[in-house]
């Protein structure tokens, strides 16, 4: 996966592309009223789950890592364990940093109502260029960063897949049981997420040597 040629991740992108203007076109209004959890115990649930995808805690944990790996890498130059691991922190934090800032623009200039605000704009809501909140559903955040950062830990370790890949998913789906994002949006981020670990790992790995 890491080496897939240009070529081949550029039809990837198109059919993710495609398949989220399938969902938004045909899928996301009866997607919606059988994802979003109304329940209020439930829906604590999945909020606690969504925090899986926010990008804060992963901004700490690689800062963090980074740290540690490098002064321990100073110390212990003859273990180059520690240096690895630096190197392999700044490319994790590369890959989520730069595929959610190009979600967050994106996002913005989209203008897609959320799912909340389905009652007064439905699926088809727009105000583009408006970057609020409120109009900031397609790509989903969360699930950009969150497939970015399992994808890029799994192109390094990737026996992580089995634990991280079924974490992205479930963060994916509490968007749209909490009301955030509908299908379209979800599948949009995946692909920006997915695509954007790999493309950032063809683009440091060489320069990083890991």
């Amino acid at each position: 996966m890491k080496h897939l040629p240009k070529s081949k991740l550029a039809k990837y992108s198109a059919l993710g592309f495609a398949l989220s203007l399938i969902s938004f076109f045909l899928l996301d209004e009866r997607i919606y009223h059988l994802t979003r959890v109304t329940d209020s115990g439930a829906r604590d649930i999945w909020l606690a789950i969504t925090d899986l995808g926010n990008s804060g805690w992963m901004a700490i944990v690689l800062i963090s890592l980074w740290i540690v790996s490098s002064a321990l890498a100073r110390f212990t130059p003859e273990n180059p364990r520690w240096k690895r691991l630096s190197r392999q922190s700044v490319y994790v934090f590369a890959a989520v940093a730069l595929s959610g800032i190009f979600t967050m623009i994106v996002k913005g200039i989209v203008g897609r109502a959320r799912p909340y605000k389905f009652e007064t704009e439905g699926p088809f809501g727009f105000d583009p260029f408006v970057f609020q909140s409120s109009f900031a559903s397609w790509p989903s955040g969360h699930t950009t960063t969150a497939f970015a950062f399992a994808v890029a830990i799994v192109l390094l370790v990737p026996r992580a897949k089995y634990i991280l890949l079924p974490l992205a998913v479930l963060a994916a789906y509490s968007r749209m049981a909490v009301d955030a994002h509908y299908l379209a949006d979800v599948i949009m981020g995946t692909t920006v997420g997915t695509i954007g670990a790999i493309l950032v790992y063809q683009w440091l790995a060489p320069k990083l040597k890991i």
